[in-house]
C-alpha cells in the first residue's frame, strides 16, 4: 500500500467563511477540483450548515480555539454523508484550520483489516504523545456504550501509565472492591502486567487474574510503539464452575462487606468461548482502527503545527518587505497581503479579504486593475508597468506593480500574486536630472552654436549658417533613420563642422578671390585642426563633432580630403552635414561669391548626387525641400 492512502482532508477558512486553501485529500472528498476551492464560501459546498450556525461555531472556536462538531456532506450523487469537523483557530490569521472525517473508505478498511500492516506503515520513531492525546476518546465512549447496551460485553481502553481513557461495563466486584484495597490491588496490577506482558499487535491474551476472574488484553500499537491495551474484563466462561468458597475468603482476607461481596460476584457476566472470541475478534479490529484513527491524528496535529509555522513564516517574511504585496485567486477576488499593503489601501484583513478591486477601489481604477489582472491571467507572463496611484492619505503615488501568476499542485492557475514598488521619489529625481541634464545640454548646445557663429563671423559667412546647418542635419538625420537621441546629437554637433578654422589665418580664411594651391592646402587643415581639438575630449557630442569636423569634406567618390575616404567609410553624420553644409554655402552671399539662385542650387546638388555627395541623403533633402527651405526663411540673417 502507497504512504498516499490515508490522507488528511484539511481546509483553512477564513471569518468571513471564505476557503483560502485545502489539502487534495479535502478536494477530492468535496469532489471539487483543488483551484475551485480556493476563494469558495465554505456554505456553497453542500455542507449541512446554515448560515447562523456557521457564525456560531466560528465564535465558539475564536473562544475555545478549538472545536469539534459534526454535520453531514451532500455528494454529487445526492447521498448525504455523514462528517465529524474538527477546528483550531489561528490568532494571527483570523482564520480556522478544519480537519474532516467521514468513517474510513472501503481500501483503508480492507488494508486495516490485518493489523500487523500499521507496523510496517507507520513510522518507527518515538511517538512522544500519550494514548489519550491522539485518540477520539469520546467518540470511542460512544461506540463502546452502545456496543456494551447491545451485548453486555464491558470493555477497557488503558494506556501505558495506567490512565482509562474509556470504560464501560466494569464490574462492581474489581471498582468497589480489588481496586479500592491494596492488598487485592496488587493482585489487579499484576494480573494486567502478566496478560499484557510481550503481546504482540493483532493478538489477544487471556489470563486469569489473581482474585480470580477471567480478563482478556489486545495491545493498541503506533508505528513499533504500544500506546496502550484493549480490555474485556471480569467474567466467567458459562462452562466453569464458580468457587465460592475462595471468594468468601477473599471478602474474609481483604476486609469487604461478605454479604455485599458475594452480591457482586453474581452480577459478574458469564460468556461462551464463542462470545469472548467473537468479541475479541472486534476488540482486536477495535484496536487496529485506533491505531489508525490515532495515527490520522498525529499527522493532523503536525500538519496543522507545520501549516502554522509556515504561515508565520510567510507572513513574517512578506510583513518583513518594506513594498505592499497582495495576492488574489484566479476569480480575482483578495486572499490576503502584508502589513505594508494593508497601510497602503488603509484597509484591515477583514476588509479587503474575501473582495474584489472594484470593492475597494474607485471605478475608474478597477477597471484598470482588473484588465490587467485578466491579461495576466490569459498570458501568463510576468507582467511590470508603470502606474498612478492614490494612497489611503490622498496622495498621488508613482508605482511600478510587478505580478505573476502561482498555480497548484496540479500546476494550474490558481491566482495572482503582485507587489507594488514605489517609485515617487524615484521619479521626482528622475525628472528633476532630467530637467538639470536638458540645461546642461541646452547649455552645451549654446555654447556650441556660439563658438560656431564665432569661426563663421571670423571667416565672414553668414551669421545663422551654423544654426540653419544644426536644423537641416536634424530633419535629414531623422529621415534617414536616425533614433532621436542620435539625431539630437548630430544637431549639437554640426554647428562645430568648422571648428578647425580658427587655426587658418586671417588673409587666407577671408581672401576675396582664388587660393592658390598652397593656400588651398593650408584651407583643408580645417579638418584635421578641429579634429585634433576635439578627439581628446570624453564628451559624446565632442567626440562626433570632431568625426563631422575630420570628414565633412571627404566625397562620396573617394576624390575629396583629408583621407580620400568613399562611400559608407564616410560617417553618416558628415555624410548629412556635407550635403547641409554646402546647400546652405552656395545659397547664400560670400565674401567671395554670390548668393545662387534656388533653382541652380537644386541642379547642382542632382549633379553632384553619387559623387560629392551620399545618393540616399540627396534623395531625403529634396523629397524635404519644402522644409529645407522653411528651415531657411525661420533662421534666415535677416532675422537675426
Amino acid at each position: 500500500m502507497e504512504q498516499n492512502t490515508i490522507n488528511d482532508k484539511i481546509m483553512m477558512v477564513n471569518a468571513q467563511g471564505i476557503v483560502l486553501g485545502a489539502s487534495a485529500a479535502c478536494a477530492e472528498f468535496l469532489e471539487q477540483k483543488l483551484e475551485q476551492l480556493n476563494g469558495i464560501y465554505i456554505l456553497d459546498l453542500n455542507f449541512g450548515l446554515t448560515l447562523t450556525q456557521f457564525l456560531a461555531y466560528f465564535e465558539k472556536i475564536k473562544k475555545d480555539h478549538h472545536f469539534a462538531f459534526k454535520t453531514y456532506f451532500t455528494n454529487q450523487a445526492n447521498h448525504m454523508i455523514h462528517i465529524d469537523v474538527r477546528g483550531i483557530y489561528v490568532d494571527s490569521q483570523e482564520l480556522v484550520l478544519l480537519n474532516i472525517s467521514a468513517g474510513v473508505p472501503e481500501e483503508t478498511k480492507n488494508y486495516f483489516s490485518d493489523p500487523k500492516n500499521l507496523l510496517m506503515e507507520f513510522p518507527t520513531t518515538a511517538v512522544e504523545l500519550s494514548l489519550g492525546d491522539v485518540m477520539d476518546a469520546t467518540l470511542f465512549q460512544n461506540i463502546m456504550d452502545y456496543f456494551y447496551e447491545l451485548t453486555g460485553i464491558p470493555v477497557g481502553i488503558i494506556d501505558m501509565n495506567g490512565n482509562i481513557i474509556v470504560k464501560e461495563g466494569w464490574q462492581d466486584i474489581c471498582v468497589n472492591f480489588h481496586r479500592l484495597n491494596p492488598a487485592s490491588c496488587k493482585n489487579c496490577l499484576e494480573s494486567d502486567f502478566e496478560i499484557t506482558k510481550g503481546i504482540e499487535v493483532g493478538e489477544y491474551r487471556s489470563y486469569k487474574c489473581k482474585n480470580n476472574l477471567w480478563d482478556i488484553a489486545t495491545p493498541i500499537y503506533l508505528g513499533n510503539q504500544r500506546m496502550g491495551h484493549i480490555y474485556l474484563g471480569q467474567f466467567f466462561y458459562t462452562d466453569e464452575s464458580i468457587d465460592y468458597d475462595y471468594f468468601q475468603n477473599q471478602a474474609r482476607e481483604f476486609g469487604f462487606d461478605e454479604e455485599a461481596y458475594m452480591a457482586a460476584l453474581e452480577r459478574v457476566p458469564r460468556f461462551s468461548h464463542r462470545q469472548v472470541e467473537t468479541a475479541m475478534k472486534f476488540y482486536t479490529k477495535m484496536a487496529s482502527y485506533i491505531s489508525q484513527l490515532s495515527f490520522t491524528n498525529i499527522k493532523i496535529h503536525q500538519t496543522m503545527i507545520e501549516l502554522y509555522n509556515v504561515m508565520n513564516f510567510q507572513n513574517a517574511l512578506m510583513d518583513a518587505v518594506p513594498s505592499p504585496i497582495f495576492y488574489k485567486n484566479k476569480d480575482l477576488v483578495y486572499l490576503g497581503g502584508n502589513k505594508t499593503f494593508e497601510e497602503a489601501i488603509g484597509l484591515a484583513p477583514s476588509d479587503y479579504i474575501g473582495k474584489t478591486v472594484f470593492d475597494i477601489s474607485s471605478r475608474e481604477l478597477a477597471e484598470a486593475y482588473h484588465q490587467a489582472d485578466v491579461e495576466l491571467l490569459k498570458t501568463k507572463k510576468p507582467q511590470v508597468y508603470d502606474f498612478q496611484i492614490v494612497s489611503s492619505t490622498g496622495k498621488n503615488k508613482s508605482v511600478i506593480f510587478n505580478k505573476a501568476i502561482f498555480t497548484d499542485q496540479a500546476g494550474e492557475v490558481a491566482g495572482i500574486i503582485g507587489v507594488i514598488q514605489d517609485i515617487t521619489e524615484m521619479k521626482q529625481a528622475q525628472e528633476y536630472l532630467q530637467k538639470v541634464n536638458e540645461e546642461i545640454i541646452d547649455t552645451q548646445k549654446e555654447v556650441i552654436y556660439t563658438l560656431g557663429e564665432i569661426i563663421e563671423t571670423r571667416s565672414q559667412e553668414a551669421a545663422k549658417h551654423v544654426v540653419r546647418v544644426a536644423e537641416y542635419s536634424h530633419l535629414i538625420g531623422l529621415k534617414y533613420g536616425l533614433n532621436q537621441e542620435d539625431a539630437m546629437l548630430l544637431k549639437i554637433a554640426a554647428p562645430m563642422h568648422d571648428i578647425g578654422k580658427i587655426g587658418i589665418p586671417d588673409h587666407i580664411l577671408n581672401k576675396p578671390g582664388p587660393l592658390t594651391r598652397e593656400e588651398f592646402d593650408c584651407i583643408k587643415t580645417h579638418t584635421t585642426i578641429g579634429y585634433n581639438i576635439m578627439k581628446k575630449s570624453s564628451h559624446k557630442i565632442l567626440k562626433i563633432a570632431g568625426i563631422i569636423a575630420l570628414s565633412h569634406h571627404e566625397r562620396w567618390d573617394g576624390t575629396g580630403y583629408p583621407q580620400g575616404i568613399a562611400g559608407e567609410q564616410i560617417n553618416v553624420f558628415s555624410r548629412i552635414v556635407s550635403v547641409a553644409d554646402v546647400f546652405d554655402a552656395v545659397s547664400h552671399k560670400r565674401c567671395y561669391k554670390e548668393a545662387w539662385p534656388l533653382d541652380q542650387v537644386r541642379h547642382y546638388l542632382v549633379e553632384q548626387c553619387g559623387k560629392m555627395f551620399d545618393p540616399r541623403v540627396i534623395t531625403l533633402f529634396l523629397d524635404n525641400w519644402e522644409e529645407i527651405l522653411m528651415i531657411r526663411s525661420e533662421y534666415s540673417d535677416a532675422s537675426s
